[in-house]
């Protein structure tokens, strides 16, 4: 049955390959034709975003359904989204159905890409050098000017994709450090399904899967996890730990009970 179900799923890649490589680059020729011709409009460049998004998903045969998403908007209209990371499909699924247009960080690799990585840049998306602190430092001091700005910037705590999207990986401190400055407020947003479409050690296989996006309650300066209250009682590694319980504790409600 294993070995059937992977036979469909690298057909399923190919396929998927097939249509999607040519629709990134026509988006990506799209934004960058754009900023050529001295267009500004922001709302026409989150929209090819969002368009990319929903493309990568419904190619996948992959629907989206999103539970809450009138907590997205908080009361300052910016933020940072804290969400796992369990797939490539997490950032489709993202840009795609999240309700609240974003930014967000990206390793520097991925700028390197013809024509995909110079339309992320006009996107304003953020490069990190992962293996250079001083430059990750002001990769995060560049989220805190956009949010600032007026953005929501999105941030997967993890760092890096779980293998096992039941068991988040150990939240980083650069989570704390960005919501602290200015007393942004965080967004959790919990996805299911992404790892069930695209799993990264299993390579060269894609199927298709439902995807729940769960928007969780902001988590606002005055709340004791946040990372900018000074009256809570709770470290910052014990904030960053309770985050990532809670956001365990939703997955483990979405996805289903283990066999």
């Amino acid at each position: 049955m294993q070995l059937i179900k992977r036979i469909i799923g690298f057909f399923f890649f190919l396929y998927y390959c097939i249509f999607f490589i040519p629709v990134t680059a026509i988006f990506a020729l799209i934004v960058l034709i754009a900023s050529a011709l001295g267009i500004r409009y922001d709302k026409f460049y989150r929209l090819m975003a969002r368009l990319w998004g929903k493309t990568g998903q419904w190619l996948a045969f992959s629907p989206v359904k999103v539970l809450h998403p009138e907590k997205a908007k908080t009361k300052e209209g910016c933020g940072v989204i804290i969400s796992n990371h369990q797939s490539g499909f997490d950032i489709l699924a993202g840009l795609g159905y999240y309700p609240v247009d974003f930014l967000f960080m990206s390793k520097k690799e991925m700028f390197k890409i013809p024509l995909v990585g110079p339309a992320m840049k006009r996107l304003g998306y953020i490069s990190v050098d992962r293996q250079n602190p001083k430059r990750a430092a002001k990769s995060l001091e560049e989220a805190i000017a956009k949010i600032r700005q007026g953005y929501y910037v999105l941030i997967y705590p993890e760092g890096t994709r779980s293998q096992n999207p039941r068991q988040m990986l150990p939240f980083k401190a650069g989570t704390i450090k960005v919501a602290r400055e200015g007393k942004i407020p965080l967004v959790p947003i919990v996805l299911y399904g992404t790892q069930e479409i695209n799993n990264p050690w299993i390579k060269m296989c894609l199927l298709p899967h439902k995807v729940i996006i769960s928007v969780m309650d902001p988590i606002y300066a005055d709340n004791p996890l946040h990372p900018a209250n000074e009256q809570s009682k709770y470290s910052d590694k014990e904030r960053l730990e309770k985050l990532r319980e809670l956001m365990m504790e939703e997955y483990d409600r979405l996805a289903p009970p283990k066999n």
